[in-house]
């Protein structure tokens, strides 16, 4: 399966792919001979040396004791994606490396886990990580050289092996359509810990675009999917706990990768930080960590890197990222904790700069507050509302700059829904709103003083714009 004239017709097999998905665009440059052969010199000693090769034994961690709470540190470049080094015999129920996975005959791993391809992308070493020093793995990866040519042939095959999957019948089963996305989407993050170098390359940034992209369109499949158990008429008030059923989460990366898989954000947050300058693969990267397909733990820590690394203006606009914008701002978040991040980095200024550069973060803030303060009337998020409009109106008294970001969130209707008030009545109707949201505005103030006043200051802000 590695050999040079099987990977050249895998590459035929991904260029017809990309012709057939309208929404892949084509590759403007072609694989040589030599690249066929050094994928398959590169990729077959790879797979050797990580499935093949003698493992030295590894004590499982209790996943309930202090030791296996703390094993994954900040700093540690990444999650081993494909846990083969415990010793089946204490390995719980619990874990996801069952003993199915981790066999071992004759000095090999075998049966293989199910998802074995993605290791030349997901053991990425430490290494290569800009040149920081990183804290040991958690599991002992085998230290190959030209780590970021394993990577780039790696992209290579699981693009290709995905592009087969496509093309078999319906009913033939495929083991690479089987393996669950969010391993997949969180080994292109692992590449990214390593630095750049994939994406500073035209071809392998080419590949992980043409990845992204496609995992996008399974995302939106399996959102739409779910996604009408979740639609509410716009004139319904949403039932209390209606987020709760939301937690059936598709990207459990939390649930099934690791449970401190809030620190890999982190690290991930922070290399965006330190090397990206904002580059748009990497950013959309990041941001399907905001996905409400993502567990809220996950989401959450995701949030909280950018906002205090200062980096929300550095994502990209909603529909840039590879997922549809629906699927970021539907089902509206009633995460309590989420929430009131987005309102701390709306009074820290974080969000200054992401409310000016068109960021996906701002957008994300707007629709989910708004929708909060707006048009969510359940009962138990009276409280919460009223307690989010008070903060944004004593930050607006302090920072008069944020007075042009209050009118946005007053004024901000998803695009769909502007849409039909044009259609249906147009400025009008749009009036109407705007008055009924000052309305609830001032109902939120509960009679104190200070904070009408600023309602009024808004209310006239607004007429004279």
């Amino acid at each position: 399966m590695l050999q040079g004239p099987i990977l050249k017709s895998l590459d035929i097999c991904t260029r017809r792919f990309l012709q057939s998905n309208k929404k892949l665009k084509s590759f403007g440059w072609e694989y040589e001979e030599e690249d066929y052969l050094f994928f398959s010199k590169t990729l077959a000693s790879h797979f050797k040396n990580r499935w093949l090769s003698d493992k030295r034994k590894f004590k499982a961690i209790d996943r309930n004791s202090n030791s296996g709470n703390k094993t994954f540190k900040k700093g540690s470049v990444s999650l081993d994606t494909i846990h083969e080094d415990l010793d089946p015999s204490n390995v719980t129920s619990q874990d996801h490396c069952s003993t199915s996975l981790a066999a071992e005959w004759a000095h090999q791993r075998l049966p293989l886990p199910m998802h074995w391809f993605l290791s030349p992308i997901s053991t990425i070493c430490a290494s290569k990580q800009s040149g920081r020093q990183s804290s040991p793995q958690i599991l002992d990866h085998v230290q190959e050289p030209h780590l970021l040519e394993v990577a780039k042939s790696g992209l290579f095959f699981l693009l290709g092996i995905e592009a087969m999957a496509t093309f078999l019948s319906a009913k033939a089963p495929s083991p690479v359509q089987s393996v669950p996305l969010f391993w997949k989407l969180h080994s292109l993050s692992v590449i990214l810990l390593a630095g750049m170098g994939v994406l500073e390359e035209e071809k392998s940034r080419d590949v992980f675009e043409a990845l992204q992209e496609y995992y996008g369109q399974l995302l939106d499949k399996a959102w739409f999917g779910r996604s009408t158990e979740f639609v509410l008429d716009k004139n319904v008030n949403l039932p209390p706990g209606t987020g709760k059923n939301n937690d059936a989460k598709l990207l459990r990366f939390q649930t099934e990768i690791h449970d401190s898989y809030s620190t890999f954000i982190e690290n991930l947050v922070e290399q965006f930080a330190a090397i990206s300058y904002g580059d748009l693969i990497y950013g959309r990267q990041v941001a399907v960590y905001l996905h409400r397909c993502v567990e809220a733990p996950v989401r959450l820590a995701t949030w909280k890197s950018l906002s205090n690394t200062r980096v929300l203006e550095l994502l990209p606009p909603l529909e840039k990222c590879f997922a549809e914008a629906e699927g970021y701002l539907e089902p509206v978040e009633d995460n309590e904790d989420i929430l009131e991040a987005y309102v701390k980095s709306w009074t820290s200024g974080a969000l200054d700069k992401a409310a000016t550069k068109q960021s996906m973060a701002f957008t994300l803030v707007l629709h989910h507050l708004s929708s909060l303060v707006f048009l969510l009337h359940a009962s138990d998020k009276l409280a919460l509302r009223n307690k989010i409009v008070k903060s944004l109106l004593r930050d607006y008294t302090r920072q008069q700059r944020h007075e042009r970001m209050m009118l946005d969130l007053i004024q901000y209707s998803k695009p769909s829904t502007s849409h039909m008030l044009e259609q249906n009545g147009g400025s009008s109707l749009l009036q109407n709103n705007i008055e009924k949201r000052f309305e609830i505005l001032t109902e939120a103030c509960e009679g104190n003083s200070s904070l009408l006043i600023l309602v009024e200051k808004l209310k006239s802000s607004f007429v004279k714009n």
